[in-house]
């Protein structure tokens, strides 16, 4: 016998469910889902600039993985999802990467190391702080944060313990990154084409 799954749509924003409910529903589309401490998150559909910008660090990415054969096996987006069942959060980071040789989870999957998000505008305090507790105890190696409007990225590199490091690149700067030796790309370089705004947005 077939169950009947929930349909999420903008109006469920607040709604507090589980994991196994969130996993299996059906969502209207056109929107973005995520579930953060068994709240459901319903956010539109980042605008053409934070498009840009994602595009513009995947095409950095895909130049250090033609540079260094070997090291990374894919580079995704929207496709990715990070469940963390110990605080009923499930994620999809704007960018993450799976390294090559990484070993199966127990949904037969490869996790990402790194992931990357680009913040919107009134969304400081889930890239800053909430997603930053959660990528680290989902237990990814590095968190890019991408900041338009302060023109910056700030590399965390989680440390023994469970703890972030963290490393601020402005400008013409190379992010630095420990997972990518070699990683050439520049801050500055993010923002091409973005039409961004004088306060960072689009």
């Amino acid at each position: 016998m077939s169950t009947i799954k929930t349909r999420i749509g903008p109006a469920d924003h607040g709604r507090r469910m589980t994991i196994e409910e969130y996993r299996e529903a059906d969502e209207v589309q056109g929107y973005r889902y995520e579930l953060a401490r068994g709240v459901l998150e319903v956010t539109q559909v980042p605008n053409d600039p934070h498009w840009q910008i994602v595009s513009n660090l995947q095409a950095m990415l895909y130049a250090h993985r033609t540079a260094h054969p070997g090291l990374i096996l894919r580079i995704g987006g929207g496709e990715c999802q990070v469940w963390i069942p110990e605080m009923v959060s499930g994620r999809n980071p704007d960018v993450a990467i799976v390294f090559t040789g990484t070993p199966k989870d127990d949904r037969g999957r490869q996790p990402p190391s790194l992931v990357a998000e680009v913040v919107s505008r009134g969304g400081e305090v889930r890239d800053y702080q909430t997603k930053r507790e959660e990528y680290a105890t989902f237990g990814i190696r590095e968190y890019w944060i991408v900041d338009p409007r302060l023109q910056q990225v700030t590399v965390l590199a989680l440390q023994e313990g469970g703890d972030w490091s963290a490393q601020v690149f402005r400008g013409t700067d190379i992010i630095a990154s420990r997972l990518l030796v070699g990683f050439a790309g520049t801050v500055a370089d993010l923002w091409a084409d973005a039409e961004l705004d004088a306060n960072g947005a689009g």
